[in-house]
């Protein structure tokens, strides 16, 4: 190699050098900038504070050992307040709520009460941005904590660890768009042990002022894969009370 090559890629290094010392990381934010970027990408507090329900329908695809197995689903939410899913196939129905102070679930298992993560994440579901618990103890109580980035698919991702009912969300923001991409939380599996259940999110819509994602994918490591996609998306429709108690 000659000296002039040698000089150019010399060059060349402290110009990508210099770019990354100028170009801010993922990183490089701050938990409460986090958090203020998010909540407006996604449209603002004042939006999310302004819807009373919402209610998505849809369908899955779940990967089982058995095969892929594809039915309907019907989630109802009471932002801060309640939650409500049901998911219809021609081998299984199951249904899971929380009226504010109970967590449950039906279905081939049987009537349970749901406690400790399998509880928490219905909880965390009743907030329509995980977000809009931060210094708002009305909403829920949490703590948050920032945490290492991350890249998820070749994008880069800020991480941020929320603490709440004893169970570690680690939540994933897209660093461009500021949106919701992933959730991830440890619980126990029956046979599995602790296992580490991932959630990614996608193909936002704008609803009610604020966007929406209308795919989950539910990773259960070991288990199963489930694959929602919701086509309907209602905002601020009356809901039926009953469907979030206990059977």
């Amino acid at each position: 190699m000659t000296a002039i090559a040698i000089r150019r890629l010399s060059a060349v290094g402290a110009t990508f050098l210099v770019c990354g010392l100028l170009v801010p990381a993922a990183s490089a934010q701050t938990l409460e900038e986090i958090v203020a970027s998010s909540l407006e990408a996604s449209g603002g507090r004042a939006a999310f504070e302004a819807i009373r329900s919402v209610r998505q329908v849809g369908g899955f695809t779940m990967q089982t050992e058995f095969g892929p197995l594809d039915g309907d689903t019907e989630t109802v939410i009471i932002p801060a307040r309640k939650f409500y899913e049901e998911q219809q196939s021609d081998l299984f129905e199951q249904r899971s709520g929380w009226n504010g102070m109970l967590a449950w679930q039906t279905g081939p298992q049987g009537l349970v009460d749901l406690e400790g993560p399998q509880a928490a994440a219905l909880v965390a579901r009743t907030l329509l941005h995980p977000f809009l618990a931060f210094e708002r103890p009305d909403v829920g109580v949490a703590e948050f904590r920032k945490a290492d980035g991350a890249d998820l698919e070749g994008r880069p991702h800020h991480g941020v660890i929320v603490t709440a009912e004893d169970v570690e969300f680690s939540i994933f923001i897209d660093a461009d768009t500021m949106l919701l991409s992933r959730i991830q939380f440890d619980t126990e599996v029956p046979q599995l042990g602790t296992v580490r259940i991932t959630v990614d999110y996608s193909d936002y819509e704008e609803h009610g002022g604020v966007k929406l994602p209308t795919r989950q994918f539910l990773d259960v490591p070991g288990a199963i894969t489930v694959d929602t996609r919701y086509t309907t998306t209602e905002i601020n429709v009356e809901v039926d009370q009953s469907i979030f108690e206990k059977p």
